[in-house]
């Protein structure tokens, strides 16, 4: 990736979908391709080399898979050796697949993102952690009618040190969350990318 956006943005935006613990602790920033909109290839490239540059391993992905897609993913980790669990969230009958795997390499990085990517791409639950901090937890609000309903959202526990990576909508970009030092700033950040990455931000 030759040249990567990043910028500092404001907890609590529309179209949120993560809960977190301890949120005063939380620094967000939204990191994209610089030079194109709407690119989940480019979003790709960008995860690889974030995680890969300094070898951020293990990492946890939790995703929600199209409801009926989970044998054939399953058969899909167990064949590259992938440590993954499988269980469903929900309300009653109203109930969802959601895959947690434990990537350890950058091949099985790459493999995960080849065979999935397309999932975040569509709009469903994808963000990677560096501990093994999620729930599912019910959240109660409002629907498009003003009607009060429960939702399952997940929740991060960002008490001590803890960083969330989230695919974007359409696999535009990734929004971090973190509370480490060491990804607090625009400055931090770049560096986990190769040198010869530009870095655009809002500050310039």
């Amino acid at each position: 990736m030759s040249k990567v956006y990043i910028t500092q943005e404001t907890l609590g935006t529309d179209r949120e979908t993560l809960l977190y613990e301890d949120v005063q602790n939380v620094v967000k920033f939204y990191i994209g391709p610089s030079e194109s909109m709407n690119d989940s290839d480019s979003t790709c490239e960008m995860l690889v080399e974030f995680i890969c540059t300094k070898a951020l391993f293990p990492i946890y992905l939790t995703f929600e898979p199209v409801t009926g897609m989970e044998d054939d993913l399953e058969r899909l980790f167990q064949g590259k050796n992938i440590e993954y669990a499988l269980r469903f969230e929900g309300l009653k009958n109203k109930r969802f697949p959601v895959l947690k795997l434990t990537i350890e390499t950058p091949s099985s990085l790459a493999f995960v993102l080849q065979e999935t990517f397309w999932i975040a791409s569509c709009n469903h639950f994808y963000a990677f952690s560096f501990s093994d901090n999620i729930v599912y937890k019910r959240v109660i609000g409002k629907s498009w009618f003003g009607r009060e309903k429960t939702w399952i959202w997940p929740n991060f526990d960002m008490n001590g040190a803890a960083t969330v990576i989230e695919v974007w909508h359409d696999g535009d970009g990734m929004n971090i969350y973190t509370t480490e030092p060491h990804f607090s700033t625009i400055e931090n950040l770049a560096s986990y990318f190769p040198p010869e990455t530009s870095i655009v931000n809002n500050e310039e």
